[in-house]
C-alpha cells in the first residue's frame, strides 16, 4: 500500500479503480480496512481512495495533542487528494470521517461532488452517562497498560458499547482488533480533540452537494443528529439501516451497499 507525506505526516492509503473519484474517510479507531466491503465494489466503476488518518492504522502518529483536530485531519484528506492530482471527489465519511467531510464541504465546496454521511454528526451527539470520567480512565489505561486494557475497560463500563456487544457479539473481537491497530497517541489525542470541535450545525444550509445520510437504526446517539442533518441540508436523503449499530457499512454491508450504489446512480456520479 502506498504512502504520502502530507502536512508533515506519513499517511497510508489505497488507490484503486478509474473514473470519478471517491474518498473514504473512516471513523475513530478505524482504518481503511473498515471499507473492505465497499472498496472492490466501488472500484469497478470509480477511482476509490481509502486512507488511514493520522494516529490510525498504518499512518504515522504524531505525539503532540496540538497535532490532532478534526480540521487538521480534514486538511490531511485534502492534501492527499491534491497529492494524487484529484481536485473533485465524492466524500464518504463515517462518524469522525463525517466530521471531516463537513469541514471539507464547507471550506472547499467546489472540491466535493457529493456527500455520503454515515452515522455521524455536524456537532451534536449524545454521550453515555459519565462519559467524561470514563474517558479520563481510558486515556490513563491506554498510556499505562495498553490499548487492549482500554478496550476491555470501555466494553465493561460504557453502557452503549456493552449493549451493542450484547446485540452483536461478533462485533466484539472486530472492535478489539481495530483498537489494537490504533496508536496510543491517536487514541488519546483524537478523542480529546472532539470536545474542541466547533459545531457546524448552524452552517448546514450552506451545503449544496448531493447528500445521502445513512444511520443504523440501533445507533441511538446519532439518530437525532441524522435527523437534524436531513432537516438542514437541502434535498438530502436520510436512510435508516435496519438491524445495525454504529457501523452499517461493516455490520450489514449488503444493505448498506444497495443504498450507496442506488444513491450514486441517482446523482449520476461520473456521468
Amino acid at each position: 500500500m502506498p504512502t504520502a507525506t502530507v502536512n508533515g505526516v506519513r499517511l497510508f492509503y489505497e488507490d484503486l479503480g478509474e473514473g470519478s473519484a471517491i474518498i473514504l474517510l473512516h471513523g475513530y479507531t478505524g482504518s481503511h480496512k473498515d471499507w473492505a466491503a465497499q472498496i472492490p465494489l466501488l472500484a469497478e466503476k470509480y477511482r476509490v481512495i481509502a486512507m488511514d488518518h493520522r494516529g490510525h492504522g498504518k499512518s504515522a502518529a504524531p505525539s503532540s495533542a496540538s497535532d490532532y483536530s478534526v480540521k487538521i485531519m480534514a486538511e490531511d484528506a485534502r492534501g492527499l487528494l491534491s497529492h494524487l492530482g484529484i481536485d473533485r471527489s465524492c466524500i464518504i465519511g463515517h462518524s469522525m470521517g463525517g466530521f471531516m467531510a463537513f469541514e471539507l464541504v464547507l471550506a472547499y465546496p467546489d472540491m466535493v461532488s457529493a456527500l455520503v454521511l454515515v452515522d455521524t454528526s455536524s456537532g451534536e451527539f449524545e454521550r453515555a452517562p459519565g462519559y467524561a470520567e470514563l474517558r479520563t480512565q481510558l486515556d490513563e489505561l491506554a498510556r499505562t497498560e495498553g490499548m487492549e486494557a482500554a478496550f476491555e475497560h470501555n466494553a465493561a463500563h460504557n453502557s452503549m458499547t456493552g449493549e451493542h456487544f450484547e446485540r452483536h457479539p461478533e462485533r466484539r473481537e472486530i472492535s478489539k482488533q481495530k483498537m489494537l491497530e490504533t496508536s496510543v497517541d491517536g487514541y488519546v489525542h483524537v478523542a480529546n480533540s472532539f470536545s474542541r470541535w466547533e459545531s457546524l450545525t448552524p452552517r448546514l444550509a450552506e451545503v449544496r452537494a448531493p447528500t445521502l445520510i445513512v444511520v443504523g437504526d440501533e445507533d441511538a446517539p446519532f439518530v437525532k443528529a441524522s435527523r437534524i442533518m436531513k432537516e438542514s441540508i437541502a434535498d438530502s436523503k436520510l436512510v435508516f439501516i435496519a438491524g445495525s449499530g454504529h457501523s452499517p457499512h461493516e455490520e450489514v454491508p449488503d444493505a448498506f451497499n444497495d443504498v450507496l450504489l442506488t444513491f450514486l446512480d441517482e446523482i449520476k456520479l461520473g456521468s
